[in-house]
C-alpha cells in the first residue's frame, strides 16, 4: 500500500486477507488500512537475495515490495528470487527485467 504521494504505507499479504476472513470480517466493509500490516516490510535493490528469501520466510510473504528512491517501485515473488538465484549473480532488481 502506498499513500497519496506514493510513499510506502503498509503491506497486505494473502495471509492478512485470510486472517480477516477467518475472523468473520466482511471484506466488502473493510478498507485496506483495516487489514494491512503497518510495519514497513520492504527491501531495496541492495538487499541480497539471501536476505530477501529469509524475510519472505520469516514473515510468510508471497510477494515482497521493493523500494526505490523512497517509493515502492515493484514487488518480487519467491519465483522471481529463485530465478535470480539460479541466474547466478543477478540482483533483486535484475530479477524483474
Amino acid at each position: 500500500m502506498v499513500d497519496g504521494e506514493g510513499r510506502f504505507a503498509g503491506f497486505i499479504s494473502e495471509f492478512d486477507i485470510l486472517r480477516a476472513l477467518e475472523a468473520g470480517d466482511d471484506l466488502n466493509r473493510l478498507t485496506a488500512e483495516d487489514i494491512m500490516a503497518k510495519d514497513r516490510i520492504a527491501v531495496t535493490a541492495d538487499t541480497s537475495i539471501d536476505e530477501a528469501v529469509k524475510l519472505m520466510e520469516d514473515k510468510r510473504l508471497l510477494n515482497l515490495p521493493i523500494e526505490k528512491n523512497g517509493k515502492v517501485a515493484y514487488s518480487v515473488t519467491g519465483h522471481d528470487l529463485l530465478h535470480a538465484w539460479i541466474g547466478l549473480g543477478m540482483s533483486i532488481e535484475n530479477s524483474m527485467m
